[in-house]
């Protein structure tokens, strides 16, 4: 490297435009290399944005699948920025069909020939992910001319060079030995195919799916590692920190800075038994500017702690949806991390002052949370909930085998109005007991030996 004066220009890897003056020959050399310009620049905004899904791309099971037969997902439109600044625009709504590729891509003199896929091999049952990555191609026709042809077209050549996407499925690998999260996920799976094979009920095999379901959601969010970097802060000090399932997958080669992963799907002989999104779809997410404590101050730490609520979420839907017994449900079967904070749509029968059964399913609190809960269901004020949310996106998840009790909470509004007798589902919040207590103290009967009076807010 040498060294260069103030305000001498660094030219060297610079972007090359081409210089337009009058009497010059434009060939078609001139205005692809402006078009690559141009698509330079687009990348370098592109990263400046960071990478993940903008909007849309959310997949879920198409109704063309088959049990025991073809497997089809259906992705909505929407927009995702890659590692390499790549916008992937899918313009509408799109089922694809999960089969091996009856041969490799091939490689052309399109926009984005840097990318093209690691082979892999598609067989199931297994864990994959989905991922979207840029591709391109010739389309139109359009006729062109020779230098002896007297200026009539005497051939045809294509018209566009356009941008597109594609979509790939590459197998998710589990430790087998060892102890902790992967392992332990390896011995579920093989008990899950054990009981799938012998042909069970839908309710005998749920709880299983749901706990391994939620552990590769956390296995995802590295868990284990970021656990450790509690015992030792200065392990990532200097370095970008790589933990969780899919920083393996791309350590390995597997899984390219050209692709950005939408969903982890896990699939048996018998079909797709869930689409998990959050536990691998990420929003935008800009590079740290620097790499010294890139687990303190980051902005993908705050994006995984945004995932981890809405993978909960999105799988308490998907229990709702499919559960016919939820007074059975308990968090200790169906789940085996919590993010900080949550929300859960509860009965009333056994909350003071609250009868009666909703209309729409509904867990009840003491028979989920079990010891779990708290001692008391606290009250919280409503304009206190985007507080409560926005501090646990800075607090790590609840690992539910080392955790004792869980704060509760009801919202005083939701509470006065499920009492009126309206149409408003009782929600009830948890927090991690690492965070400070929201409960607001109200006139009532007293309770012995639960008094607690909240803490004055400021």
């Amino acid at each position: 490297m040498s060294a260069v004066g103030l305000l001498t220009p660094v030219l060297d890897g610079g972007i090359q435009n081409v210089n337009f003056v009058n009497g010059r020959i434009l060939t078609a050399a001139d205005l692809t290399a402006e078009r690559t310009a141009n698509l330079q620049r687009q990348r370098l905004l592109g990263t400046c944005l960071g990478d993940g899904v903008a909007n849309g791309l959310e997949v879920t099971v198409s109704p063309a699948s088959v049990s025991f037969g073809q497997q089809v997902v259906h992705v909505t439109a929407g927009l995702a920025v890659n590692r390499n600044g790549d916008m992937l625009q899918l313009p509408s709504d799109t089922d694809l069909t999960l089969t091996a590729p009856t041969q490799t891509a091939s490689a052309n003199s399109g926009l984005f020939v840097v990318c093209q896929p690691p082979s892999t091999q598609l067989t199931n049952p297994g864990i994959y992910l989905l991922t979207i990555m840029p591709a391109s191609g010739y389309q139109g026709q359009v006729p062109a001319t020779q230098l002896n042809s007297g200026g009539v077209g005497t051939a045809c050549i294509s018209q566009y060079d356009t941008a597109g996407v594609q979509f790939r499925l590459l197998p998710l690998m589990l430790s087998q030995t060892g102890t902790g999260l992967q392992p332990s996920l390896f011995t579920l799976a093989n008990q899950i195919q054990s009981q799938l094979d012998s042909d069970p009920s839908v309710a005998s095999v749920a709880p299983a799916l749901s706990k391994f379901r939620n552990g590769l959601a956390y296995a995802c969010f590295g868990v284990e590692q970021l656990a450790a970097n509690r015992g030792d802060p200065f392990q990532f000090v200097s370095q970008a920190p790589s933990y969780g399932l899919v920083d393996e997958a791309r350590e390995v080669g597997l899984l390219t800075d050209c692709e950005v992963v939408l969903a982890l799907l896990y699939w048996t002989q018998g079909g797709l038994q869930f689409i998990d999104l959050w536990s691998v779809r990420r929003r935008l997410t800009p590079r740290s500017v620097t790499p010294q404590w890139p687990l303190v101050y980051t902005d993908r730490r705050r994006g995984e702690a945004e995932a981890m609520f809405l993978q909960f979420e999105d799988q308490v839907q998907s229990i709702l949806d499919t559960e016919t017994n939820l007074a059975a449900v308990t968090v200790d079967s169906y789940f085996m991390f919590l993010p900080p904070a949550g929300v859960l749509p509860v009965t009333g029968d056994r909350i003071t002052a609250v009868t009666g059964t909703p209309a729409t399913p509904a867990f009840d609190p003491p028979g989920f949370f079990g010891s779990h809960a708290s001692r008391d269901i606290a009250t919280t004020d409503g304009n206190l909930l985007r507080e409560l949310f926005a501090s646990a996106l800075d607090y790590e998840p609840i690992p539910l085998a080392a955790t004792g009790e869980i704060q509760l909470y009801l919202v005083w509004e939701n509470l006065q109005a499920v009492n009126a007798g309206g149409s408003a589902r009782l929600a009830l919040i948890f927090a991690s007991p690492a965070m400070r207590y929201r409960g607001v103290a109200r006139f009532g009967p007293a309770k012995w030996s639960l008094s607690r009076f909240a803490p004055l807010i400021v």
